[in-house]
């Protein structure tokens, strides 16, 4: 079973070199590596170009389903197994995530992730973007595309990714292939999830997250954003309970975090979530801020 492992970047010097290093001690090693590169102007295309076994392919201004369709084009091979820059591999993530392919039945493979983190703010914002252990469904567990691997003639009958999505693509993607197609679950092939660093990036991350949702319509999310505007007007009716509110991602986060920071950084993250929510929805209707 010869795979193609593709990954799309674009300025990731900070990170590109830890994932080229995961793929190269993978206990099972990819048939060849696509990464297109969507025009960075830092140094990520030239810590790339030292890795000749890697084809790199520049798609300048690409989003990412544009990469990834252009990725899984240009594949040799009929296994795509698909990662993305920010991440880095388990020695055992390719082999655990391909070997549900054996059964010639299965069409796609979702694996999974681990969070890494450095702090206790990292540790305090993994809850709000992640999906913990301890809350895994494998029946409704739709993978992102950071731990994914399908069949080439899968991912052409059952839908590519939505080139009009930089956000959210892969949870739509994902769920045309959970939907349609014979999808299985690995926890076991597991990558590296780093969390942001700071409060500024995790605002975007998670505005570019809702400004995605509601782009693609996702229903499950959209249902979450208008959860927001409705928790806020009842704030409005009743403003004492607001106060409670800010105690809630305490009660249901602390036992992850486990660190006396967790009382200031639990609903700091709590307001700055919702705040990014708000002003992505706000952009989103071109209502001028």
């Amino acid at each position: 079973m010869k795979t193609s492992l593709i990954c799309t970047v674009l300025n990731e010097e900070e990170s590109i070199q830890a994932l080229l290093d995961s793929i190269k001690v993978q206990t099972k090693k990819p048939d060849e590596v696509i990464i297109v590169d969507a025009g960075s102007t830092d140094r990520t295309t030239n810590i790339i170009k030292k890795n000749k076994q890697i084809r790199l392919v520049t798609r300048k201004g690409f989003n990412r389903s544009k990469g990834r369709n252009e990725a899984v084009k240009i594949a040799k091979h009929q296994l795509i197994a698909v990662t993305d820059a920010g991440c880095t591999l388990n020695e055992n993530w390719l082999k655990n995530i391909t070997k549900p392919f054996k059964n010639l039945k299965v069409d796609a493979v979702a694996g999974y992730y681990h969070i890494r983190v450095d702090s206790v703010f990292q540790k305090s914002i993994a809850p709000f973007v992640a999906i913990m252990p301890e809350d895994l469904d494998i029946n409704t567990y739709l993978p992102s595309s950071r731990s994914l691997a399908f069949r080439k003639k899968a991912f052409t009958k059952f839908g590519k990714y939505s080139e009009n999505l930089n956000y959210c693509e892969d949870l739509v993607f994902a769920k045309n292939l959970k939907n349609k197609s014979n999808l299985v679950v690995k926890t076991d092939a597991i990558i590296y999830w780093q969390m942001v660093t700071n409060l500024k990036d995790y605002f975007s991350q998670i505005k570019n997250y809702a400004s995605g949702d509601i782009k693609a319509k996702y229903k499950p999310h959209l249902v979450k954003i208008l959860s927001v505007f409705i928790r806020y007007l009842f704030f409005i009716i009743f403003p004492s309970t607001f106060i409670l509110y800010l105690f809630w991602p305490i009660i249901k986060h602390f036992h992850f975090v486990k660190h006396p920071l967790a009382f200031i950084y639990l609903p700091i993250i709590q307001l700055t979530t919702d705040l990014a929510i708000v002003v992505a929805s706000i952009q989103s209707a071109k209502i001028p801020l």
